[in-house]
């Protein structure tokens, strides 16, 4: 439905869904409490611009992305991630603890695992970003985890297209890892800045897809019209 456009009455809704009118009325508090609906007396019920939705809910992300992505959307998200992510790994090579290496450690054996067909490659990917944030040592970096996994979910989605894609991405998240081993903030951050570039260049490369993210999907549904590269 286009903005500004007013939904059916509610139990129209509720025959057509065939749910009780206290579930349509959670579902539109729900949906006004996200920015995506405008009630009122006089107007009903609309849809209100996507700039005025909550654009950092994870919920909103995934209903975004299973509509469908456009260019504007993937160049947003990668804009994002360059500003969020190296930041981060610069701040985990100065503070990660002993804990937050061991959890990145295992998140990349993970994704090795993922690789050749052991486990899902989208959750490893996933872990081993959320342990960056955490092992950012910063309240605010690790509180984004939420928005960031939704964020990624979407990209990986996008950018990972066949086994030896992902394979590929491999060394490119080694060297993130070695670099925070060594505390070396500033190789930390130019290391996941290639690994973010390298992702978008494969959402825009001509390489084969095959089922490799299909076989090894996560809990998340993948989203609609997913062109499949690196995380």
């Amino acid at each position: 439905m286009k903005a500004g456009q007013a939904l059916p009455i509610e139990p129209d809704i509720a025959e057509a869904l065939s749910v009780s009118r206290t579930v349509v009325r959670e579902a539109v508090k729900t949906l006004a409490a996200k920015g995506m609906l405008r009630t009122g007396p006089r107007v009903g019920t609309r849809v209100r611009p996507e700039a005025d939705w909550h654009l950092f809910d994870p919920q909103v992300i995934r209903w975004r992305a299973a509509r469908g992505v456009d260019a504007d959307f993937i160049r947003d998200i990668f804009a994002f991630r360059l500003a969020i992510e190296p930041a981060a790994a610069a701040l985990a090579a100065r503070h990660a603890t002993a804990e937050d290496m061991e959890r990145l450690q295992a998140a990349y054996a993970a994704m090795e695992a993922a690789v050749e067909g052991r486990g899902s490659y989208v959750e490893a990917d996933l872990a081993f970003h959320r342990s960056l944030l955490d092992a950012s040592r910063n309240q605010f970096f690790a509180a984004m985890k939420p928005l960031v996994s939704s964020v990624l979910s979407v990209s990986f989605r996008q950018s990972v297209k066949s086994r030896a894609s992902a394979r590929a991405s491999l060394p490119r998240h080694k060297a993130v890892l070695d670099a925070v081993r060594r505390a070396d903030s500033a190789e930390a951050a130019a290391a996941l800045d290639r690994l973010v570039e390298s992702a978008r260049d494969d959402i825009e490369s001509d390489l084969a897809r095959d089922d490799f993210l299909e076989q090894s999907l996560g809990p998340e549904p993948p989203a609609a019209n997913s062109n499949g590269g690196r995380g």
